[in-house]
């Protein structure tokens, strides 16, 4: 598990950027719930995180590719299949995500 950091700072912004080793992430907040997604846009590879976020939905700055925040599933032609999720849990206060 890898700590994302302190919940009450990560509700602070919707959409942020993480860069965990290899692994370039989005965190979403919305609704008070958050998500963990891979950060590229299958189609041209455009960060996520750098998109609009609408009503469970990420979509890509580039091409508009959109994505669905719960599950990181495809919602238009160009977003493909999707883009993987991570799991999250909060314990202490903190916000862990489990990266391989």
């Amino acid at each position: 598990m890898i700590d994302l950091g302190r919940v009450e700072e990560l509700r602070q912004q919707a959409v942020q950027c993480i860069e965990q080793g290899d692994h370039s992430l989005v965190l979403i907040h919305q609704h008070d719930a958050f998500y963990l997604l891979d950060n590229l846009c299958p189609h041209k590879a455009a960060a996520l995180c750098d998109g609009e976020l609408g009503e469970g939905v990420i979509e890509c700055p580039w091409h508009k590719a959109r994505f669905d925040i719960e599950t990181g599933a495809g919602l238009s032609p160009l977003a493909g299949q999707g883009v993987r999720r991570w799991p999250l849990q909060i314990d202490q206060g903190h916000l862990l995500a489990e990266i391989d």
